[in-house]
């Protein structure tokens, strides 16, 4: 029998979550989304949270940790109702569409759009998750770096960024939400321009790092048991990384569950196999906040690291020591640190170089070897346009490819041409 939520809507879908401390549903109004919802006695109030998912396997997963996580909150004296970043972006960008017209101190739906788009790019560099109320100054600080290595912007793009998130903030002070009224971004000198395509590795660089790592994630080098499991681990989600062409973001939050369908396949004329995995990643742990599904070459690295590890659920984290969390940003932080000083980079800051590098490295390369920019798009999840303005930046080789599939070879080798446009 359909339960009800106790405010004269029908639960259409209903499961209790560890134990009944927490529990999903669904109704009608909703569109079959789960829903997450959790009574904090202490606070007399319940907690409710939409899980973006139609997907019940993956609705569990995402409400079982949600729920972990918020009793911890409570544990160590947080107030689970203060807002996350996120839903204060998604007020303020409520309140502002209610400007949208024409006359004075009005804005354009376009203008709008951009400006939640602009907004989201620059709260993810403070954590969308993140309490509004547990933001500090460090944070902003950490907010300057991931965006000078995060994308190609100028000095006025990110001076403009930050004043757009400051009207923001201003809106959730007056609301309520935060204890103060600006943000205290650290100034920028007007020459530290920053105009630079995203920074990859170069093929040599690469072969450094991976020829590296099989010494730096080898017994002979690594004694100690437990650090030589986690180097291993790491090693093999660079090569992942390095082949799918995944956000870093996504990576450690992937989960056992979200593999399937393994194929080999066989070359005849050289006998060579590819291992080949399907990989679904949900919604909720995208950047673009949309699902992608597809099969990548790289399986043999998923193998490696489900025989090593012993946290291999569908519902385990892939990238983990306990299958329950990933390793804290300060420490991915310092193991790439020690991976560049080990090939000898030790600019790698400057040069930009970073986890988001791989991914830029894998996109690259994938152009580099033919596959069309719209499947490529699929793939890893980012616009035609972006791509087409990030990544294609064609040299005289590149553009002499591109003009000659107008053309056909002859017989004699000579070559014509097979269409034209008429002026």
């Amino acid at each position: 029998m359909p339960r009800e939520t106790g405010q004269g809507s029908t639960l259409e879908g209903y499961h209790e979550i560890l134990g009944g401390i927490a529990h999903i549903y669904q109704v009608q109004q909703s569109g079959d989304v789960w829903q997450f919802r959790m009574w904090f006695n202490n606070e007399r109030k319940h907690y409710r949270k939409s899980l973006r998912t139609k997907v019940l396997s993956d609705a569990l997963i995402f409400a079982e940790n949600l729920a972990l996580e918020l009793r911890v909150d409570v544990q160590v004296g947080k107030k689970v109702f203060g807002i996350t970043i996120q839903e204060l972006l998604d007020l303020y960008i409520e309140n502002r569409e209610k400007d949208i017209g024409e006359g004075d101190g009005t804005i354009t739906r376009g203008t709008w759009k951009t400006l939640r788009y602009k907004l989201n790019n620059g709260c993810e560099m403070l954590g969308l998750n993140t309490k509004v109320s547990n933001i500090k100054e460090g944070d902003l600080e950490d907010y300057r770096q991931r965006r000078t290595e995060a994308r190609s912007l100028n000095i006025q793009s990110i001076l403009n960024e930050q004043s757009q998130m400051n009207s923001m903030w201003e809106f959730g002070y007056k609301q309520g939400h935060s204890n103060f009224r600006h943000l205290d971004f650290k100034k920028y000198k007007r020459k530290s321009v920053i105009e630079k395509k995203r920074s990859t590795f170069t093929d040599s660089q690469y072969k450094n790092l991976y020829r590296y790592m099989r010494t730096w994630a080898s017994a002979k080098e690594c004694e100690d048991k437990d650090e030589l499991l986690k180097r291993k681990m790491v090693q093999d989600m660079i090569l992942i990384l390095a082949n799918t062409g995944m956000r870093i973001g996504e990576a450690r939050q992937l989960r056992w569950g979200h593999l399937s369908d393994e194929q080999t396949l066989m070359n005849k004329e050289t006998d060579k196999k590819t291992y080949l995995v399907y990989i679904h990643i949900p919604a909720l742990i995208t950047k673009t906040r949309q699902e992608r599904s597809f099969f990548t070459a790289g399986r043999e690295y998923f193998d490696r690291l489900h025989e090593r590890q012993q946290f291999t659920n569908d519902t385990h984290l892939i990238f983990s020591m306990d299958g329950k969390k990933t390793l804290a940003d300060k420490e991915w932080g310092s193991i790439w640190k020690e991976l560049m000083k080990g090939i000898a980079i030790y600019n790698h800051y400057d040069e930009g170089l970073t986890w988001y590098s791989l991914r830029h490295y894998a996109i690259t390369k994938k152009i580099a070897s033919g596959v069309s920019i719209l499947d490529l798009s699929k793939i890893v999840g980012t616009a035609v346009s972006n791509i087409e303005k990030v990544y294609l930046d064609y040299d005289k080789d590149m553009s002499r490819t591109a003009a000659l599939k107008t053309f056909k070879k002859n017989n004699d080798g000579s070559l014509s041409q097979i269409s034209r446009l008429e002026m």
